[in-house]
């Protein structure tokens, strides 16, 4: 009698948590993409990296082609010191974030987020194309990545002076150093004295962050 007990208990259980299953799986389908984004990127700002790569995933599954789930998931390989990951996940995100209609926010968060990443990963050249087509193609004088508001344009420009100091590309380095400036409200008139001095210049401006809200 007891192991008949014992038997009905364990079937209560498991339709309990079949129902529990269906209950969380039907709440799934009902948020959109949007939603499981914004709840990304708040656990992302609160470093809760599985709960992010769990959430900006499930906005992949709502719609695959959905830019700004893929940019999420990459920044958060990014932050996890994932380079290779997020490599691999910005080089889909990119191609998304090119087809018509994707909005300039997403594609903002997209083409800074390869630009980080190939950067983290050493891959100079893809990190300064990415970064270059951003600043000279979208407007982004006051971008901020969802959530994570130290990251902004003038982080975007103090990437391509890494990239373009690392590649010896001298006018693109002053191009560089001098959009930084700028965006610092200092004067835009630096010019080339030598790879150490640029190395010494860059290194003053990736310690000065003139917006870091």
């Amino acid at each position: 009698m007891k192991s008949k007990y014992m038997i009905l208990a364990a079937v209560v259980a498991s339709v309990f948590l079949v129902g529990v299953a269906c209950e969380k799986e039907e709440e799934a389908s009902v948020k959109s993409q949007a939603d499981w984004c914004a709840d990304g990127w708040l656990a992302l700002m609160n470093n809760n990296f599985t709960d992010a790569e769990f959430l900006f995933g499930n906005a992949i599954k709502v719609d695959p082609y959905y830019a700004e789930a893929h940019a999420g998931l990459g920044w958060t390989y990014i932050r996890m010191h994932d380079p290779v990951s997020a490599e691999s996940v910005f080089e889909d995100a990119i191609l998304i974030a090119r087809q018509p209609g994707t909005p300039i926010r997403a594609q903002q968060i997209v083409y800074l987020g390869a630009c980080q990443a190939y950067n983290a990963g050493e891959n100079l050249s893809y990190s300064a194309e990415h970064g270059r087509y951003m600043a000279d193609n979208l407007k982004n004088e006051a971008f901020y990545l969802p959530n994570q508001k130290n990251v902004n344009t003038y982080d975007l420009y103090i990437l391509l002076c890494l990239d373009y100091f690392g590649l010896g590309q001298q006018d693109n380095t002053v191009w560089a150093i001098n959009k930084a400036r700028a965006y610092s409200g200092e004067q835009p008139t630096y010019t080339f004295n030598g790879w150490e001095n640029a190395a010494v210049e860059i290194d003053r401006l990736a310690g000065k962050d003139p917006d870091p809200k």
